[in-house]
């Protein structure tokens, strides 16, 4: 009886051991079940870029594998950092049903069996995300688990009905209110105006007095100012793209971003929708990562956060991004509390729908892209002509 009550004050497993070998273990949980199901996605895809009959089957099936071989790694990545070991297969029902879609091999069932067993795997894993687990585990699994569902939303849609496939490289429309073009055309009329005054206020008339010489000069200086001080020009050199292994962009997801003395920003992970634009978040103070990109503090891969410069509301979150000077320190903080910093290196801007595609697909070394809109404004569209990228590298 004595033993039974000190087993009970400190713990031992004794008689209780099969309850508390069923206690919900959040993190291992959501990890294990998660990974199971990118095995068996990326088990899946691998099929259809061997046996898929249709040019559209394969080429899905090569996005799906690239992007939970992604997140494959990402759970892979903070299981370690929690000292967590994961399963290295799918589960017994999972590996039943990959068998049954291998036996189809090239045959004329394969691709629809294919496309139904896809749609089966990616709803079963937004509902594991939508789920209580990922809110009863540590916040670097809850980054984890927000992370990933943008990117299986996306890969969703590409076998949600008959086969479809990604538009190309993704567009991104920062911007739809204009007020920051407004605000750079009236700045623009201004200094014309004031270097006209300046003009007439030095050179027309007999006598010119020296108050009259003086305001005429000033007029001119603010107006060259006013002028010439507008968004710095393309500086820098951009760090070099170049192929990525999935596994050496895996990290903790960002969930905040800091520029000292600029802004400070919550981020949401975000991918594209069905009409290939990033979609970004629903508030224009928040930041959006590219969640089917690198996270901060990778070996490799291009973290890119984009955020609104305005919209019909009003400024947005980067709407003084374009007045941040090469050489800014930016931090960015993710899911697990740690912070990564990096130093903006160059500035590029770029035709709206002519981003590079290797902001999307990686990079050999780790680099910051961050992007907004610049440009002219179309009223009738509501798109500016261009966005504004700035890249940074790492410095922890």
């Amino acid at each position: 009886m004595l033993l039974i009550l000190l087993a009970a004050l400190v713990g031992l497993p004794m008689a209780a051991q099969p309850a508390y070998a069923a206690t919900p273990q959040p993190d291992l949980d959501y990890l294990n079940r998660a990974h199971q199901l990118n095995l068996t996605i990326i088990r899946a895809a691998q099929l259809a870029q061997t046996n898929g009959r249709s040019a559209c089957v394969r080429k899905a099936g090569a996005q799906l594998e690239r992007d939970h071989r992604r997140l494959s790694a990402q759970e892979l990545a903070v299981a370690d950092r929690l000292g967590l070991g994961l399963v290295a297969i799918p589960s017994l029902a999972e590996r039943q049903q990959l068998d049954a879609l291998t036996a189809k091999g090239k045959t004329a069932a394969f691709d629809n069996a294919w496309l139904v067993f896809q749609r089966q795997e990616h709803q079963q894993y937004l509902t594991l995300i939508g789920g209580d687990l990922p809110q009863a585990a540590s916040p670097a699994v809850e980054a984890v688990a927000n992370g990933a569902k943008p990117v299986v939303e996306m890969d969703l849609r590409l076998v949600a009905g008959p086969c479809r496939t990604a538009s190309g490289t993704p567009v991104v429309p920062t911007g739809d209110g204009g007020q920051v073009a407004a605000a750079q055309q009236a700045r623009s009329r201004t200094a014309v105006a004031l270097l006209a005054l300046g003009v007439l206020l030095i050179l027309v008339g007999k006598a010119i007095s020296v108050r009259r010489r003086v305001v005429g000069v000033a007029a001119l200086a603010i107006g060259l100012v006013l002028l010439f001080g507008k968004q710095p020009p393309d500086t820098g050199d951009v760090p070099k793209a170049g192929p990525a292994a999935e596994e050496r962009e895996a990290a903790v997801p960002p969930v905040r971003l800091k520029l000292p003395g600029v802004l400070t920003a919550a981020v949401q992970p975000v991918a594209t929708g069905g009409d290939g634009r990033l979609q970004l978040p629903g508030s224009a103070a928040d930041v959006g990562w590219w969640a089917a990109g690198a996270a901060p503090g990778s070996a490799g891969g291009t973290v890119l956060l984009a955020g609104h410069i305005d919209t019909t509301r009003g400024r947005g979150v980067f709407a003084a991004l374009p007045d941040v000077p090469v050489g800014a320190r930016v931090a960015v903080t993710g899911g697990d509390g740690g912070v990564h910093w990096y130093r903006i290196v160059s500035r590029r801007t770029y035709a709206q729908n002519a981003l590079p595609a290797d902001l999307f697909s990686g990079a050999a070394k780790p680099r910051l892209a961050l992007v907004t809109c610049t440009g002219s404004y179309d009223r009738a569209t509501h798109r500016y002509s261009q966005n504004l990228v700035l890249y940074g590298v790492p410095l922890d």
